[in-house]
């Protein structure tokens, strides 16, 4: 009886080591630092992330309050005039070896400084982001419907373009067509 009840104590022991030693991550022995091999994009990734994780408990500090009927899929992740664009879009951008990228949250391609302004971007988000094929951001390009005309979208449009234009990133306002002139297009894109 006395041992099985040491074999016990063994094994919890054993157990409790494990689930420490489990999380513990594994020293770099490169003969370069992890910071000297990421590119400068990695790095400012890294930061976001970082940024994000370390104030995340005033965004997890909501979900307390959600009930479990709060959320659902959405069919669509783009509207039709959206969608109507982007087969549009993609044309000029595969000609020019771009790649589109559609609904990116703000804070994404906008680096804050302070949480209060990560709160004012979290939500945002722009119809479409073009960039080069290593990834670097060219131009941004929002879709405007009727739905820009109402004072609190004229609002948030002229945010959007404060913070655009104070990031030195580029933006372009399309109207929303029947007919979308590809050349055109085109040479707005190339022009940025």
């Amino acid at each position: 009886m006395e041992y099985v009840l040491l074999l016990i104590i063994i094994i919890i022991v054993i157990v409790k080591k494990y689930k420490k030693n489990k999380d513990k991550t594994i020293p770099n022995t490169n003969l370069y630092s992890e910071e000297n091999e990421m590119n400068q994009n990695d790095k400012k990734n890294q930061d976001d992330n970082e940024y994000i994780k370390n104030n995340q408990s005033d965004i997890d500090n909501q979900d307390d309050e959600c009930n479990e009927n709060a959320y659902e899929k959405k069919e669509y992740l783009l509207t039709r005039n959206e969608l109507k664009f982007y087969k549009q879009l993609k044309k000029i951008t595969d000609k020019l070896n771009l790649t589109i990228f559609a609904q990116v949250s703000l804070y994404q391609i906008i680096k804050n400084k302070e949480f209060k302004d990560f709160n004012k971007i979290r939500s945002k988000s722009i119809d479409f982001v073009i960039t080069e094929a290593n990834g670097k951001i060219r131009l941004c390009i929002e879709l405007d419907d009727a739905t820009h005309n109402y004072n609190s979208r004229i609002e948030r449009d002229n945010f959007v373009n404060y913070i655009f234009k104070q990031s030195n990133l580029k933006l372009l306002r399309i109207p929303v067509q029947d007919f979308y002139n590809l050349e055109d297009l085109e040479r707005k894109i190339t022009e940025f």
